[in-house]
């Protein structure tokens, strides 16, 4: 590889691959901060810059923007923007009166569909002024093609630990630009030494899924398979380029007494309430399908030698029952239980590295088609989904996060959503509460407080039931 040029994995460029001027791969996440206190002054746009710039030196991938390869022949690579500023990163923003939450919730709706510029390094941090008492809020825009969950919690992390410590550095130039040519040839390279190893990964590969193949053939819970198996919905319809956003908070005790009970896991316990409110939501609706709603989840992915970075994507993901035919909650806890115990199972034997190993070697010329064309057979044809909706479920360490006197108060984390899955909730457990936030097209769901509110009734019926 050239230097000062790192190529995207298979698994981040993706997110490039099925970005559209209607559909786009930026995750954006809130922080509430804690309100000034003894006459303290609120945080600054130059607070936020200084802080920023003190640990630009840990955070390599706020400096990279992207760099196409010739004719589509490699994933992009990542190259030190020459022109970087950071100016250019950090915006600030006044609520409109009353402010307050609903306001930040509208913001987020309105910046949640917005492009980043491909042209400059894929992140923002937006400084919110108008929340209640003084508050203040930062939001953290950035492309999925950058970072995962994991990696990106090690960035605010490293951003907002006030103990971390920055070694006094000179600034040094960003290295050369290479030319195309340059880019070309070391694309080529990299082709030739990986497809060298594609037999070994085929042999490896077809072991790996007819040992799948083979589990599935017993008596084991059913694991639903892309491609069908997910019934078609509203939330797989496409629906216009603007989101609908809502956010709210969960006891994590009470999760915990209902993960206590029934032996299940909290992350089944997350699926069940979430089940339970999509049940709810359609059945209203007068749609509740015949045949059980199938979850995307993602977790980690194949173990690695190598450190946790602040930037690219890790993770793997399974898909699982949500058993919304099932009208009692509890033994619909326990169907959702056996089938996600069952599709980790599944997802090890199949391997977290096959995915990704392929997507490593296959071009954008192949990929970025391919990966368009299976959104669009979908959204013309929602009985061909995947999966119905998205959840992800991360836990933040105990931080001791401070920016200019100012403590975390909360923390909501959101991903994208697709024509053909257009609806995302991720569940942040930060403190002693779960922060759950909802992304969608309004075709899918039209009012974020009709799966909110319900969010909370089913983990109540819960609750009631198992406790």
């Amino acid at each position: 590889m050239l230097h000062g040029v790192q190529r995207l994995a298979g698994s981040d460029a993706g997110f490039l691959f099925i970005e559209t001027p209607e559909q786009t791969s930026v995750c954006v996440d809130v922080a509430i901060l804690t309100p000034p206190g003894d006459g303290a002054p609120p945080l600054t746009l130059d607070d936020l810059r200084r802080r920023v710039a003190e640990r630009l030196p840990l955070l390599p991938a706020w400096r990279w923007r992207l760099a196409e390869i010739p004719l589509g022949l490699h994933h992009p690579v990542w190259i030190e923007d020459p022109d970087f500023d950071l100016d250019y990163h950090l915006r600030q923003v006044m609520l409109p009166a009353p402010g307050g939450e609903p306001a930040l919730d509208e913001l987020l709706a309105d910046i949640e569909p917005q492009l980043l510029d491909l042209r400059h390094p894929l992140w923002q941090l937006v400084l919110v002024h108008g929340l209640e008492d003084g508050r203040q809020a930062i939001v953290f825009r950035f492309h999925h093609t950058i970072a995962d969950g994991a990696a990106l919690l090690l960035t605010l992390d490293l951003l907002l630990d006030p103990g971390v410590e920055v070694a006094d550095a000179e600034p040094r130039p960003a290295p050369p630009v290479p030319s195309r040519m340059a880019l070309a040839r070391a694309a080529l390279r990299d082709l030739r030494r990986q497809w060298s190893e594609v037999p070994t990964m085929v042999r490896t590969t077809r072991a790996r899924f007819a040992a799948v193949d083979e589990r599935r053939a017993r008596d084991v819970a059913e694991v639903p398979r892309a491609m069908g198996d997910a019934p078609g919905t509203r939330l797989n319809r496409p629906g216009p380029p603007v989101r609908t956003y809502g956010r709210t908070l969960l006891r994590t005790s009470d999760l915990q007494e209902v993960r206590r009970a029934t032996g299940a896991t909290l992350n089944d316990v997350v699926l069940g309430v979430v089940a339970g409110a999509l049940r709810s939501y359609l059945a209203e609706l007068g749609e509740l399908p015949d045949r059980p709603l199938v979850a995307n989840v993602p977790v980690a992915g194949a173990p690695s030698d190598e450190p946790q970075q602040t930037y690219g994507n890790r993770f793997s993901n399974f898909f699982t029952t949500l058993a919304t035919d099932v009208a009692d909650p509890v033994e619909r806890l326990a169907a959702i239980s056996a089938g996600t115990a069952e599709a980790k199972v599944q997802l090890d034997l199949q391997g977290r590295d096959t995915l990704p190993a392929w997507l490593d070697r296959l071009p954008p010329a192949i990929a970025r088609p391919a990966s368009r064309w299976m959104i669009r057979r979908t959204a013309a044809d929602p009985t061909t989904a995947n999966f119905n909706v998205l959840v992800s479920n991360v836990r933040v360490p105990e931080p001791s996060w401070d920016l200019g006197g100012h403590g975390v108060e909360h923390l909501w984390m959101s991903g994208p959503i697709a024509d053909d899955a257009g609806l995302n909730i991720t569940v942040v457990g930060y403190g002693d509460q779960l922060h759950v936030s909802l992304v969608a097209s309004p075709v899918a769901v039209a009012d974020a407080s009709a799966i909110t509110d319900r969010l909370h009734a089913a983990l109540e019926e819960l609750v009631t039931c198992t406790v």
